[in-house]
């Protein structure tokens, strides 16, 4: 079965989810853009021309992510369906980082350094960073929650903007430093 994609919005624009059966439901998060079309674009540079809009079925299979989503653009810290996440790709210490960011509260950060140390692995920070520039489930996964151990936002894979953004939307403070 091909790879199936459904679209949500977001304060932030669009949100894009795929599927590919017959694995968990979710292989993939796609952080908002402003318009649908560049996220179509970008899921099917990723997947191939061959990805199809989600039907009934999938969007079904989706509906606890999707409201796991509607839940955090409304404020609520979510624990994240992680039955439902497809980890293909993802090695053990990858996996063990990941799981370390989403043990973040809702409202905090940690630095690189705080989630290399957490995993075992404290001289690994840049290793955590390359880690959540592949994170395959961003918001879900929220890396945008680790941050340069001097608090400044570091990079994300939406823009330094949107990654203060999302710290702002949870804890009300800005970062006025790049």
């Amino acid at each position: 079965m091909s790879p199936r994609y459904h679209i949500i919005e977001s304060p932030l624009g669009s949100v894009g989810l795929v599927r590919q059966a017959p694995s968990p439901p979710l292989r993939r998060v796609y952080l908002p853009l402003a318009e649908e079309t560049a996220l179509l674009r970008r899921i099917r540079g990723d997947w191939g021309a061959d990805i199809q809009r989600a039907g009934k079925r999938t969007v079904a299979a989706l509906e606890p992510v999707i409201d796991a989503l509607a839940d955090y653009w409304n404020g609520t810290p979510i624990e994240p369906p992680y039955a439902l996440l497809d980890w293909t790709g993802v090695t053990d210490l990858q996996r063990a980082v990941l799981m370390a960011v989403a043990a973040i509260p809702f409202g905090e950060v940690r630095s690189y350094g705080e989630i290399a140390a957490a995993v075992g692995r404290p001289k690994s920070a840049r290793f955590v960073g390359n880690t959540m520039a592949r994170n395959p489930f961003p918001l879900l996964i929220p890396c945008h929650r680790v941050v340069r151990a001097d608090r400044s936002v570091g990079g994300f894979g939406g823009g330094p903007e949107m990654k203060r953004r999302l710290i702002e939307m949870e804890t009300g403070i800005g970062d006025n430093q790049g």
